[in-house]
């Protein structure tokens, strides 16, 4: 007797669930994507840095839910600068983990912020991009992690691909139900 084996490839799940998403539900999506990397790199992560990009994350989803840039999301993203930038030579960065909570926030957010600070219209990350960003900051941070002399390219690969299914399953959580009756 054959089996039909169905093989469920979570990053391309992952991207068409999020292909189409735009509006607030993929600005909510992206703000959870990044804070779950947060809780997973916590340990590593300094902690005026945490404890902003945490409190930029709050923040983000409040502009999101009131559709307008709050004054606090305005106030957090300069605290979080303050505490997050790097020099490197002449240039200035922001550390890893504030960089790519302020692209989370970007999905949601990003034209908001462009109206208060009077400029742009700039063009923002979407949902699958940050999503596939943090992809691959984990990857880079199970690498640093894993014991010495494992395949640095197979332990990136399990980490990105856990990342992917995490996100799956928090889309699935999350969203409603489209041949629902409800709604």
């Amino acid at each position: 007797m054959g089996r039909n084996l169905i093989v469920i490839v979570f990053p391309r799940l992952l991207s068409d669930l999020l292909d189409e998403m735009d509006g607030p539900r993929a600005g909510h999506l992206a703000l959870d994507f990044a804070w779950h990397v947060l809780d997973l790199e916590r340990e590593g992560i300094e902690e005026p840095v945490l404890s902003a990009c945490l409190e930029y994350i709050e923040a983000a989803h409040e502009a999101i839910d009131l559709g307008e840039a709050v004054p606090r999301l305005l106030e957090v993203r300069e605290r979080l600068d303050a505490v997050a930038e790097r020099r490197v030579s002449n240039m200035f960065f922001l550390a890893g983990e504030a960089q790519f909570t302020v692209d989370a926030a970007r999905v949601g957010v990003g034209l908001m912020l462009d109206k208060a600070y009077e400029r742009g219209p700039f063009s923002h990350p979407s949902c699958l991009s940050v999503a596939r960003q943090l992809q691959a900051e984990v990857g880079r941070w199970a690498v640093q992690h894993s014991e010495g002399g494992a395949d640095e390219r197979l332990v990136a690969r399990r980490a990105r691909w856990e990342e992917a299914r995490w996100q799956v399953l928090h889309i699935l959580r999350t969203e409603p139900n489209p041949h629902s009756d409800a709604g």
